[in-house]
């Protein structure tokens, strides 16, 4: 497993200047955009928004699955095992409101375990992944996570780009992590059973829920 990483601590770019771009290695003619809306407690404040776009053969047998079918639960195991082991696509992350640290990071840990225990991901992987979680995004650790902050996940193949861009434009990480665990690691716990993000993610195919 290659892992470059490269904190970058001043402004670089601005996050209009920089779209996500759909990944170059597969085709790009054809592709599906599923969202979410993550919400927590009882209130159901708003947490982030996510954006999963799946491109090429595995975008095109999504659609053909959706129009065949009547509604989301009819589907939702295929759409998922489809958009898991998807090897192009890209995510992205908004955050609605302020975050901790440690409140992202046991967010991420608890749908990756879900990932780990349906054996999407080994279990050593899930542990090099866990541990390195806090050290990736150590730089937020002092001030955390602003309203507006964003993360983007670039999949090409076996390579997945993570980007964390603040809500003024900063670029505050750029890695590069090359193994297939990654991707699965990102795409898994999304698309899990019982993960935050499946049931929204495969019922935004159908429209507005």
């Amino acid at each position: 497993m290659l892992l470059v990483a490269t904190l970058l601590p001043g402004a670089v770019a601005t996050a209009a200047a920089q779209p996500v771009l759909p990944p170059a290695e597969d085709d790009t003619t054809s592709s599906v955009t599923m969202r979410a809306l993550l919400e927590k407690t009882i209130f159901k404040v708003d947490v982030l928004t996510l954006t999963v776009r799946i491109f090429g053969d595995r975008a095109e047998w999504i659609r053909q699955l959706v129009a065949m079918r009547s509604g989301a639960n009819e589907v939702a195991d295929s759409v998922a095992q489809l958009a898991i082991h998807a090897r192009a696509a890209t995510a992205e992350i908004e955050f609605k409101r302020r975050v901790s640290l440690n409140q992202f990071v046991n967010g991420i840990d608890d749908n990756l375990r879900k990932a780990r225990d349906a054996g999407i991901i080994a279990r050593n992987d899930y542990d090099l992944i866990a541990a390195g979680l806090p050290r990736w995004f150590g730089f937020l650790e002092r001030d955390g996570i602003e309203k507006g902050d964003r993360i983007t996940y670039e999949i090409r193949g076996d390579t997945l780009t993570t980007r964390y861009w603040t809500v003024n434009g900063d670029l505050r990480l750029d890695q590069t992590d090359v193994g297939p665990e990654r991707r699965l690691a990102v795409l898994g716990s999304y698309f899990v059973r019982k993960s935050d993000f499946r049931n929204d993610l495969v019922g935004s195919l159908f429209g507005p829920q």
